[in-house]
């Protein structure tokens, strides 16, 4: 038998739940914040993939020859980590602004817009591509 190890990122926006794991389009086993696990598949060519929810990663296609060990890092995507609490500080400054300020300001207001449309992307339209899968 082989074995796969796979490694999750640590990031605070999907802190608290798990993402599932699909070889060949079958589930076998959930990875949370942080954790690594291994997992014994058979040897030769498969594919991974990655769920949350609704949304997913792509699929990735990998070769194990047998008795090969192959390491995986899974995680949210690429700027994820940036992305995410940047957007949530643009959108609570544009209500502190906007409401406690009483302050008109257009460009913050197209700023707080797309600070809320990105990450309505991965979540809607971007759903698979959620998720990043790779080999390390």
């Amino acid at each position: 038998m082989s074995k796969l190890i796979i490694k999750r990122t640590s990031e605070w926006n999907n802190l608290a739940r798990k993402f599932g794991i699909y070889i060949d389009d079958k589930k076998i086993g959930t990875i949370s914040h942080g954790e690594t696990k291994e997992f014994e598949i058979n040897p030769g060519e498969h594919k991974i993939k990655g769920k949350i929810d609704w949304c997913g990663s792509q699929t990735l296609e990998f070769n194990i020859a047998d008795n090969e060990i192959k390491e995986m890092e899974i995680g949210g995507f690429k700027y994820s980590k940036i992305i995410m609490p940047l957007a949530l500080i643009i959108m609570t400054l544009f209500f502190l602004i906007k409401f406690l300020l009483k302050i008109e300001s257009n460009t913050f207001t197209l700023f707080a817009g797309i600070g809320f449309l990105f990450p309505l992307y991965y979540i809607t339209i971007g759903k698979n591509h959620y998720l990043t899968i790779r080999e390390n």
